[in-house]
């Protein structure tokens, strides 16, 4: 009888041990379930100034760095032998002669500039007599051209 005891004893330690409800604790039931905090942040990027430029900005230029080059018309020049003396007077108006040739200016911003002073994508470079020599920029290429007052032996009729 002993003998039956003992394989009892056995059976009973191998069922608990196999079985994982049978003599071990139960688990607690789970807490309630929170809910979770929205977190909402934004990608914020910079670019560096130097080296590289933003990707986002218009290649045509931004606005606030004045008018284009195609905006300007030269109304006139004040020719000194001394170059540094002499000024150009271009206008975003436009500039219309009349058949007796006398000269209207429509309106717009004006600009009295000198030898080496920018004007939007425009810089000055050479002030002649009849005509002003400039230096446009544009998608990072300078292109050097020649402004001209428009009058009626040059067969200007704007």
């Amino acid at each position: 009888m002993r003998t039956y005891r003992l394989l009892a004893a056995a059976l009973l330690a191998a069922a608990a041990m196999v079985s994982p409800g049978g003599l071990q604790a139960q688990d607690p039931p789970p807490a309630p379930q929170q809910e979770p905090e929205l977190v909402f942040e934004r990608e914020v990027f910079e670019y560096p100034s130097f080296s590289r430029s933003n990707p986002f900005t218009p290649l045509s230029g931004s606005q606030q760095g004045g008018p284009r080059y195609e905006q300007l018309t030269l109304t006139g020049i004040i020719w000194d032998s001394d170059p540094t003396f002499s000024v150009a007077v271009v206008s975003t108006g436009a500039l219309t002669i009349a058949a007796d040739g006398t000269a209207t200016v429509a309106p717009g911003a004006a600009y009295n500039a000198k030898v080496g002073q920018r004007i939007g994508n425009t810089t000055i470079r050479e002030i002649q007599r009849d005509r002003v020599v400039v230096d446009v920029e544009e998608f990072g290429l300078t292109d050097r051209r020649t402004m001209f007052i428009a009058s009626r032996r040059q067969g200007g009729t704007q």
